[in-house]
């Protein structure tokens, strides 16, 4: 398999887990509606999340097959993108946090559903960053091997 069929490949499967997992995530937690609101609500934002994620392990796996990253550059890349689908799926946690709350005395936690979109945007800016450690490793490879 060629390089750049291998990077689509692992990107596109990037994304699939991220959504098999939330969704496999709602199941068990039986709130499918709550999950269908949710995705109405932050469809945009939930597609540039998820989608730079698996952008981020396609240019990953592009930029590793010609040896123009190095280990550096997986650790924050991967730092990034965990951050990211952290707080990806951590919107959904907030939105459960009050029932954790009432059966645990702490009814605080349930303010924090308010800050999903920041959580989301935080994320997005996380693949943003994330993205750009790529490239900047990839041309700074590329500079290195012209001279």
């Amino acid at each position: 398999m060629n390089l750049k069929t291998k990077s689509w490949l692992y990107g596109i499967a990037g994304i699939l887990i991220v959504v098999v997992v939330n969704i496999i995530v709602l199941s068990l937690l039986d709130f499918p509606l709550m999950a269908i609101g949710l995705i109405k609500k932050y469809f945009i934002l939930l597609v540039l999340l998820i989608g730079g994620f698996g952008l981020q392990i396609g240019l990953f796996t592009y930029f590793n097959g010609l040896n123009a990253i190095s280990c550096s550059t997986t650790i924050a890349s991967g730092g990034i993108s965990g951050i990211s689908m952290t707080l990806c799926c951590s919107h959904y946690l907030l939105n459960i946090l009050p029932f954790l709350g009432s059966l645990i005395g702490i009814s605080a936690l349930a303010t924090l559903s308010r800050y999903t979109i920041y959580f989301l945007l935080f994320g997005i800016l996380s693949n943003v960053i994330g993205i750009s450690v790529l490239f900047y490793q990839r041309n700074k490879y590329t500079r290195r091997k012209n001279k």
